[in-house]
């Protein structure tokens, strides 16, 4: 083979070697790189494909539907996934330090690089997570939610408890990940690759949900009682005769927790605690004028202690009652109302109950018509030895029988739908540990009369009293006009509060009849009352809006009008009263022709920054 000429003069035999050795390098270099594009490549695809599988896998189920096998999967494809994005940098990496110039010299480089990282740190961190999850799932599914006092194994909560630690660590891993990727320039990236950055946008957000759980399990130790027993009171209220806080306390339970399972429950009729504290002399609590007024005129009962709308402060008022009375410690209180109850059951299935030695099958749809039921037959024929009370007792124990002995599948949904109720105020609570009162409260779970601190609000509280179960017959309305004074930057306004009376006459007057409603009105802060079409009542405890007293005879209509003054707001809540018919209305400001209507079973928020009113409806 003959030589270049110019390669053969220009360089001695020495230099020629040299040069050879140095272009074999120079070849093998670029071979490798190629190489490794090739490779990296591959891990690419492959990666995508993982993570649309993980995320598909997940899609397809609830997580309370994940077994111990499902988290045993995912740790699997986590830690494939951490090693698929090692081989990545491996690959990427450029050969012969050439990487250490390219970090200078290539912002697209670096980008990719972090990208990489963020993979790996989110895959680090949910192999970890599986993994608890995984222990936790088998303790769950072996132990289940009833406390044994026989049986001394780690219940689910202790799992995680044990390894708390560790689910520190993996909340650092996240967290790091996502200062990452906050950092990287998508513009830096290649094409393809910006085109499936969403796909770890995608996990990151899957795994906020998770990390904003994690950071508030110190509140589930403490109100799942993972050192000691916790004991709760919840109310049934009955919205039949409506109160402040949705309904009036007819029975009671005392729920006890402790390692993360139900230890204990106990139903009672409200009467058999309020005739323990009435015989109790050295504790007295004056009632609210509405209750000395229309009810009973002594020290304040414990069936009436729900009389606050601003539920922490009767459920502060109920602990002190029941401890005035001798009762164990309460570390919280709950008030339920019946759509919660129809949820459950929805989950659990119909169940049944013996009442008089008859059989009654309990379906959501029927629970109110059954749970009335023995009261009307008993107050139409005088018969019946069973209870109106011991229905409702009977038809609890069974349903939370079957929701605590029953598998995941039954409870997790139960609890996720008690938190829709939470959301919608079906449900209130209320903790003595500040810390789990400042998280029910900032999740809006806590009941208070002004949910929102940032938002102005307006609230018409309805309570019966008297002592009758008329109030599903009485159908609400309210209605609000706008009237904004540029001239002091604050608008006027008119509610039109009706009450409809819709029983029909000859009806039984117990649950037709005569109705009387006190009704508080509650104004936006810094409002100014300017008049009202009917006389507040002389109640010392009455909000900014005043106190009224209206009657209700069957198949009439009464209405009160008032007009107040408010600052300027780009949004104003109408808050929802738990218990109450479903309130309609229609919103109106001067200059704008169309009237706004709005109804619904949750708080109202109406948006005011615009030429007219609006409605941010809330997505169920």
């Amino acid at each position: 083979m003959s030589q270049s000429p110019l390669f053969s003069k220009h360089l001695p035999s020495a230099a020629r070697m040299r040069f050879l050795v140095v272009s074999v390098l120079i070849l093998a270099v670029l071979v490798a790189g190629c190489g490794r594009v090739q490779t990296a490549d591959d891990e690419y695809e492959q990666t995508l494909e993982q993570i649309d599988s993980i995320q598909e896998y997940l899609g397809e189920r609830e997580i309370y539907e994940l077994n111990p096998e499902d988290m045993a999967w995912l740790e699997r494809e986590f830690a494939t996934l951490a090693q698929r994005v090692e081989r990545m940098e491996d690959a990427s990496s450029l050969p012969l330090g050439l990487d250490r110039v390219a970090e200078f010299g290539s912002a697209r480089y670096r980008s990719m690089m972090e990208m990489l990282e963020v993979a790996a740190l989110l895959a680090e961190s949910g192999q970890i997570i599986a993994n608890i999850a995984n222990e936790s799932m088998t303790a769950l599914d072996e132990q289940g939610f009833r406390f044994d006092p026989q049986d001394d194994g780690e219940t689910w909560l202790e799992v995680i408890h044990r390894r708390d630690s560790e689910i520190d660590e993996a909340l650092l891993i996240m967290d790091e990940a996502l200062t990452r990727r906050d950092k990287i320039d998508e513009s830096e990236l290649p094409g393809r690759v910006q085109g499936n950055l969403y796909r770890i946008d995608q996990m990151i957000e899957d795994f906020g949900s998770q990390i904003e759980l994690a950071q508030q399990r110190e509140m589930a130790y403490e109100a799942l009682g993972i050192d000691e027993q916790r004991r709760y009171l919840v109310l049934f209220q009955n919205p039949t005769e409506l109160r402040p806080t949705g309904g009036f306390v007819g029975t009671i339970t005392v729920l006890e927790l402790h390692r993360g399972q139900i230890s204990s429950y106990e139903f009672q009729d409200v009467y058999d605690i309020s005739r323990a504290y009435s015989r109790v002399t050295s504790h007295e609590i004056e009632p609210p004028w509405a209750i000395s007024e229309y009810v009973r005129p002594d020290k304040l009962q414990f069936q009436d202690a729900n009389w606050w709308p601003n539920f922490p402060d009767s459920a502060s008022m109920l602990i002190e009652m029941a401890d005035a009375s001798g009762w164990p410690e309460l570390h919280g209180v709950a008030a339920v109302q019946p759509e919660t109850f129809q949820d459950l059951i929805d989950v659990a299935g119909e169940i049944e109950v013996e009442v008089d030695g008859e059989t009654r099958t309990i379906t959501s749809d029927n629970l109110l018509e059954e749970s009335e039921r023995q009261r009307r037959v008993q107050r139409e024929t005088g018969e019946g030895e069973t209870g109106h009370k011991e229905v409702i007792e009977l038809i609890g124990e069974v349903l939370i029988d079957q929701l605590s002995l029953g598998d995941r599948d039954d409870l997790i949904p139960a609890v996720l739908m008690m938190f829709d109720r939470l959301d919608q105020r079906d449900m209130q609570a209320y903790h003595e540990d500040e810390n789990v009162q400042q998280f029910l409260e900032e999740r809006n779970w806590a009941g208070l009369l002004e949910p929102q601190p940032d938002t102005p609000t307006l609230s018409t509280i309805f309570a019966n009293v008297t002592g009758l179960k008329t109030s599903l017959a009485m159908q609400p309305t309210m209605d609000l006009y706008f009237e904004p004074d540029d001239e002091d930057d604050s608008v006027n306004v008119t509610a039109t509060i009706s009450l409809e009376h819709t029983g029909a006459a000859g009806g039984d007057p117990f649950y037709e009849g005569f109705q009387r409603y006190w009704i508080d009105v509650n104004l936006p802060e810094n409002a100014t009352l300017l008049d009202s079409s009917v006389d507040a009542v002389e109640d010392p405890d009455a909000s900014s809006g005043g106190a009224y007293v209206v009657n209700l005879h069957v198949e009439t209509t009464e209405e009160i009008t008032i007009e107040f003054s408010m600052p300027i707001t780009e949004r104003l809540l109408l808050r929802r009263q738990p218990g109450l018919v479903t309130m309609y209305g229609g919103i109106e400001q001067s200059g704008c022709d169309e009237v706004v209507e709005y109804w619904g079973d949750r708080d109202i928020v109406l948006l005011l920054d615009g030429s007219c009113p609006e409605i941010e409806w809330i997505e169920e």
